[in-house]
Formats: structure tokens, sequence, C-alpha cells
């Protein structure tokens, strides 16, 4: 009776290697007996598949569902370390960055590749490798880790490169939004002080109204120019520069309080209404900013 085996070969990962084949057998229970070949700059394993009694299976069905334990074990290998190498592969020979710009994107591809809040992260492509692997032991016995990557898996390196080009581009737009937040730092702190505290409520209608220390209404004074623009604002329109009104709205709210410059920022919500207007005042005013939404200015039957 013919025996049904698997062999794997492999230069870089030999210790997750044999300890993934020993999760297989001590932990999934799968029958198979473990056969090192070689021990030198190609580590080499059989994988003899044989049931309880020591019999050797030869049902293609069973060999089949062997071989599927196996592609996954095989498949979580490349994820955990040669897809990392891959990446930095990628990134060093297709993309113009330096040396940092590498290794910070590597750190952001690692949480990127394998968020669970991504829909098709990482099952999809995991599939797609489990999938290729299966296929590919379905008429080979002998499997190199390094040579199946390099010259085949073409679907799952097509995903990946996908993927990858994702976190580069989120890299850049987050060093974009980086420099505007550190421009509007240094604006800040070039401007004279106008009032020392400044409330910013914000309504559930959208609108918004500007106070100084005393609860006094200073609109007219913030905006300026543009307090017809706000009084008339429709969201639903788009600015000749491609900015929606919300968007163009923020922009002038944020200039009217950098040009203020106060000490303290109070903002008063009880509504989802400017939720990035209100991420980007944080990143600026850092420490000078507080929250309040509990009070009669933030009070729902009050907006």
């Amino acid at each position: 009776m013919q025996e049904h085996y698997v062999e794997v070969g492999t230069v870089s990962f030999k210790e997750s290697l044999y300890r993934k084949l020993s999760e297989l057998r001590n932990k999934e229970g799968l029958p198979i007996d473990i056969h090192e070949l070689r021990d030198d700059a190609q580590y080499l394993v059989r994988c003899v598949f044989t049931n309880n009694k020591g019999r050797q299976h030869e049902d293609s069905l069973t060999a089949r569902i062997y071989n599927y334990y196996f592609a996954r074990a095989l498949a979580e290998i490349i994820f955990q370390g040669w897809e990392g190498l891959f990446v930095q592969k990628v990134l060093t020979k297709e993309y113009n960055l330096s040396n940092q710009e590498v290794e910070n994107i590597l750190q952001m591809a690692r949480q990127f590749l394998n968020s669970e809040e991504k829909a098709y992260l990482p099952e999809n492509r995991k599939h797609v490798l489990v999938k290729s692997i299966l296929e590919y032991l379905d008429i080979n016995k002998r499997f190199d880790i390094e040579g199946f990557m390099n010259f085949r898996a073409d679907l799952y390196k097509k995903e990946l490169k996908k993927q990858i080009a994702q976190v580069v581009n989120e890299y850049a737009l987050e060093q974009e939004h980086d420099s505007f937040i550190s421009l509007l730092q240094r604006f800040l702190d070039s401007q004279h002080t106008i009032y020392k505290t400044m409330h910013l409520v914000l309504k559930r209608s959208g609108e918004v109204e500007f106070l100084d220390e005393c609860g006094k209404n200073i609109n007219s004074k913030c905006l300026e120019e543009n307090e017809t623009y706000f009084t008339n604002n429709n969201s639903n329109n788009c600015g000749e520069d491609g900015k929606t009104n919300t968007e163009l709205y923020e922009d002038f709210l944020i200039s009217a309080l950098l040009k203020c410059a106060p000490r303290n920022l109070v903002i008063h919500t009880n509504s989802q209404h400017h939720g990035d207007l209100v991420q980007i005042l944080q990143e600026v005013f850092l420490d000078k900013i507080s929250f309040c939404t509990k009070c009669n200015l933030c009070c729902p039957k009050s907006n």
C-alpha cells in the first residue's frame, strides 16, 4: 500500500515549521509521524500520515482532509514569518521611501494587515493562500516554503501588494494630517490671546455659538466678514475648491478660534455634529481644551 506523506523544506523557518507540525500532531490530533531528513542549511522534514493503528492511509478524501490541516499550518508559518519580509522588500524596492519611513510603515502594516476590523482581513487573504497551498499539495509531495512563495502563490501576493498600497496610502494621509496639525499649532502659538477663555457651543442643529468667559455671545467679533456665511450655511452644496459647505464651515470655525487664541477653550456639546472638527481642535489645543455636556448651554432643550 502506497504511503501518504508530505515533505516540507525551508531555509529560514525551521523552528516555526517544527513547532507547527508538532501542534498538528499533539493539539489537533492529526495522526502523523514526523521524520527530520535534513538539518543543515536546507531543513527538510517528512510527515507520514497514519491512522491510530499505524496503518497507512490511501483514501484520497482522508488524505485531502489531512492536507487541508497541513495547508493551514503552512499558511500560518508564512503569515508569521515570510509575510513581514515580503512587505519590507516591496516597500524598499517599489516605493520611494527612506529607511525610517519603511520602518514606520512596517509597524503600521503589522496592525493593518491583521486587523479583524477590516472586513477583508485577514481571513480572505488567508483563504487565498490556504487554497493555493492545498491545490499544490494535491499533486505534489514536496513543498518548499521559500520556493513556493517566490515562484507561486501569485494571487495571494497580488492581494497582499494591494493591501500594502493601502497601508502606504494611509500612512501618507496620516503624515499629511500630522503636518496640518503641526502647522495649526505653530499658528496658534504665534497669535496674541484675545479671550483668555472661550466657550464653543455645538448645537444639535449643526449651528455653533461663540461665548466669552462671561457668557456673552461674541459670534460677530469672531466670525467678522464670514458671519453671513455661517448664518446661511447649507451643508449639501460644495464650494469651488471641491469642499462641502460643512467642511468650509468647520475651516472657518478653526480659523476663528486660532485668531482668538484662547488659553482655555470649553466645548459644549451633546450631539455628534462636527466630530471631525472636535478631533482637530483636541489635537491643536491639547491641554487647553475641555468639554461640558450637562450645562444649560449644551442641554438638548436649549438647542
